[in-house]
C-alpha cells in the first residue's frame, strides 16, 4: 500500500542521485519488497533487526537508509529504529544480484516525519525532536556501527517542497563526488 508522503520522499531522493546510488523502494514508497536489514551476512529470524522504508546502494554499499513515520511523533519509534538500524550490518534480499549488501563504512541514517501530524500547535514535539537529534548525533558512531551521521527532518506533507528538497539534498551531499564515488548503473 502506497503511502502520500512516503512515495513523495523516494520521487526527491532518486531526482537528487544522478547515477550515484541505486534507491530502493519498500511498497509504502511505490516499490515491490520489504527491505529488511540484518545483523551480519547471514539470513534468519535471529539476525534480522528491522524493516525500513528507502535504501540507497552505491558501489555495492548500503550508503543512506531512510525511515518515514506519518502517523505521529513518538521518541520510543524513533530511536527504536534508528538503534535497530545502528545495530544492522546488511540488507539481504533475493532480488539482488549480490547475496549480500554490507553497509559502507560511512553511512547516514535519515528520519523523515510528517510535520503536518506531529507538529500540532502548543506541543514541544519540533523542540523535542531537535533534542533527539543533537543527542542522537552527539553519540555517533556508536562502536561497532558505521552509521556516521543521523538526520530528522520535519516535511508537512507531499506539497512541502523545502521540507522535501532538504531530504534530497542530504542524501546527494552523502553521495557527492567528494567521496571519491562513480556513478553506478541503475538496475
Amino acid at each position: 500500500m502506497k503511502h502520500a508522503l512516503h512515495v513523495a520522499v523516494a520521487e526527491e531522493i532518486e531526482q537528487r542521485l544522478n547515477g550515484f546510488g541505486e534507491l530502493i523502494r519498500d511498497p509504502a514508497c511505490g516499490g515491490n519488497q520489504h527491505l529488511p536489514l540484518f545483523i551480519g551476512p547471514r539470513r534468519g529470524r535471529d539476525t534480522r533487526m528491522c524493516l525500513v522504508d528507502l535504501i540507497v546502494v552505491s558501489a555495492d554499499k548500503v550508503r543512506v537508509i531512510v525511515e518515514i513515520e506519518e502517523s505521529g511523533f513518538h521518541p520510543t519509534k524513533i530511536c527504536g529504529k534508528f538503534l535497530q538500524s545502528a545495530l544492522s550490518t546488511h540488507f539481504i534480499h533475493d532480488s539482488r544480484p549480490e547475496p549480500t549488501v554490507p553497509y559502507a563504512d560511512s553511512a547516514l541514517f535519515i528520519q523523515v516525519l510528517d510535520g503536518s501530524k506531529c507538529l500540532k500547535q502548543g506541543t514541544r514535539k519540533k523542540l523535542q525532536a531537535e533534542l533527539i537529534e543533537r543527542q542522537i548525533r552527539s553519540l555517533l558512531p556508536l562502536k561497532g556501527s558505521t552509521i556516521e551521521d543521523y538526520r530528522l527532518f520535519f516535511v508537512s506533507g507531499v506539497s512541502d517542497h523545502a521540507g522535501l528538497e532538504a531530504v534530497g539534498i542530504a542524501v546527494r551531499e552523502m553521495l557527492s563526488p567528494s567521496t571519491e564515488l562513480q556513478p553506478t548503473l541503475l538496475r
